[in-house]
């Protein structure tokens, strides 16, 4: 570990202590050095994961502001589709047409491809079965929602933060 690195590693092991904090809602003092020992042992350990060189990786403010309206969106989504799937569901007839389709993006980086195979497996009604390339198989629980995939605003959004970069 270099000198000039320290804040970087300090404020890294901060993050995951707050991130801690959020998921344990406890503030009793076992808790708190479990924490802190553990933040300190990702930092250390997963160093070449979490702590980029800056020449490697940059996110440009409209970018980050681009994923923050994205992760809003795929909400919106979440919430929709769930009320969707309810409706199927509680449904007299239930009416579910089990389909597979697949389907060819434009997207061209990996991180964006998996972003998008998770935003429609978040999604309810809707699973990634398999990614392969830019070719992904994709499960519906009816046949509309599996064709509505393939002209998913969501992967127009996500062309666009790559074409951002």
């Amino acid at each position: 570990m270099k000198a000039g690195n320290l804040s970087t590693y300090v404020g890294t092991t901060f993050i995951l202590f707050i991130f801690w904090l959020l998921i344990t809602w406890s503030l009793h003092y076992h808790q708190l050095i479990a924490g802190l020992l553990c933040s300190v042992l990702v930092v250390i350990f997963c160093k070449d994961i979490l702590i980029y060189p800056n020449e490697r990786f940059k996110i440009r403010p409209i970018t980050f502001v681009k994923f923050a309206v994205y992760f809003a969106n795929l909400f919106v989504e979440i919430i929709q589709a769930n009320i969707q799937v309810a409706k199927i569901v509680l449904s007299r007839k239930m009416p579910i047409s089990p389909t597979l389709i697949e389907f060819k993006t434009n997207l061209k980086d990996d991180l964006s491809r998996v972003i998008l195979a998770n935003s429609i497996t978040l999604t309810p009604g809707t699973l990634t079965v398999d990614l392969e390339g830019d070719v992904y198989l994709v499960h519906g629980l009816t046949r509309a929602n599996a064709v509505d995939v393939v002209d998913w605003h969501m992967a127009i959004k996500l062309l666009d933060i790559e074409e951002g970069k």
